[in-house]
């Protein structure tokens, strides 16, 4: 993990999460391309030793909370990222971002730890996020695999399914501005 000062991070966070509240657009795609290229970056840094501005951590968590995309984007990640390095970034947005606006990467990072056969360690996280919010749906799903004991290579598969999916809606141009071009 890298050495930060989480309390002063965290501080950082909530006053962008105040700054930034309300303006991001989940519709806009060139923000939702833009966040997910600096997703990868931020990976990328955190294998470097480099922490993600407050800047960056407040704008993942609005856009989690906001975006099935973008969570789902995230969820997936570790298919174009190491899994390590995807997961300690996960890790460390989720250690600072207040926790009603963390439930989104708290589910993803269960998942991470689903996959990585940390399986006790995800079952105690996801009841703390059942307890926080029982109907976040991805939470419920999570618990609907873990009940099925369902394996973490499955899991994974579909994680990969998905996160293609998610690359290409991000990804797609608008089929309006492409008609009315024409």
């Amino acid at each position: 993990m890298i050495d930060t000062d989480y309390d002063l991070l965290r501080n950082e966070v909530k006053s962008e999460l105040i700054n930034q509240e309300g303006k991001y657009n989940p519709s806009d795609r060139d923000t939702n391309v833009r966040i997910v290229e600096d997703i990868r970056k931020a990976i990328d840094a955190i294998a470097d030793g480099v922490i993600p501005s407050a800047t960056h951590i407040a704008e993942v968590a609005i856009a989690t909370n906001e975006n099935l995309q973008i969570r789902d984007f995230i969820m997936g990640v570790q298919q174009e990222k190491d899994i390590n390095y995807v997961g300690e970034y996960i890790s460390l947005l989720g250690n600072v971002i207040v926790k009603h606006k963390a439930i989104p990467l708290a589910a993803v990072f269960c998942g991470y730890l689903y996959q990585t056969e940390d399986i006790e360690q995800a079952k105690a996280m996801l009841q703390d996020i059942l307890t926080l919010d029982p109907e976040y749906p991805l939470a419920k799903l999570l618990s609907r695999v873990f009940q099925a004991e369902w394996p973490a290579d499955e899991f994974s598969k579909m994680s990969q399914l998905l996160h293609s999916k998610v690359v290409d809606t991000i990804y797609a141009i608008d089929t309006e501005e492409v008609t009315n071009d024409n």
